[in-house]
């Protein structure tokens, strides 16, 4: 008898029903609300909401989702517009976000390439560069550390390792700033600053993460 009833009693015990995540809301005020559904879950874990970064004419947001996954983080960035579908902006694992002053494009930075986005999905991609080598040595590419704005010009700061071509451990690390043009996203200049030091950076360094427009 038990060993009858004991699949009636699993099959009705305790599971509970999955509530549905519900989405974001992005207020626009007088152009009304946008629902941004949330990404589907990856490996059993879910999107974490991380920022809503609305643009400066307030007629578009980003929506920052992140997956913090051990081993394995990663991001994906949505664009709400009143009135318009919800973009999934493509290659958007960016973990920096901000929006130029006109409020025509998003700009993001993830681990070593800066993104720009226009308010369709377009978009544009770029290495920074980085300064020539010494003989005999060779950079390899760690981090975006900084991404800024100042007046029409985009900055990125980038932390690289210095090896000695034969291999080894790192001798050295070093920051480089590239300055950009907008919206081509055409670097100007490179620039390698000395260790500790703001250096003559086409950019001034800013000692602090830059403060992103208010959401």
């Amino acid at each position: 008898m038990f060993a009858l009833l004991l699949p009636a009693v699993l099959a009705t015990g305790n599971t509970a029903p999955v509530s549905p995540v519900p989405p974001v809301t992005v207020d626009f005020g007088a152009r009304g609300k946008v629902a941004v559904p949330r990404p589907a879950p990856q490996a059993d874990f879910e999107a974490q909401l991380r920022q809503v970064l609305m643009s400066p004419r307030r007629d578009a947001a980003a929506v920052q989702f992140c997956w913090d996954i051990p081993k394995y983080a990663f991001c994906r960035v949505m664009l709400a517009r009143p009135g318009q579908s919800v973009l999934t902006l493509k290659n958007s694992d960016v973990r920096k976000l901000l929006w130029t002053p006109d409020g025509k494009y998003l700009v993001g930075a993830g681990a070593n390439t800066v993104r720009l986005w226009n308010l369709v999905g377009g978009v544009r991609a770029h290495v920074p560069g980085l300064e020539p080598n010494q003989p005999n040595e060779r950079t390899v590419t760690r981090d975006i550390t900084w991404l800024w704005l100042e007046r029409d010009k985009l900055c990125v700061a980038m932390v690289s390792d210095v090896f000695k071509t034969s291999g080894g451990y790192a001798l050295r690390q070093r920051t480089s700033t590239t300055l950009y043009q907008l919206p081509a996203l055409r670097p100007l200049k490179v620039v390698g600053l000395p260790a500790g030091g703001t250096g003559e950076a086409p950019c001034s360094v800013p000692h602090t993460e830059p403060q992103t427009p208010p959401s």
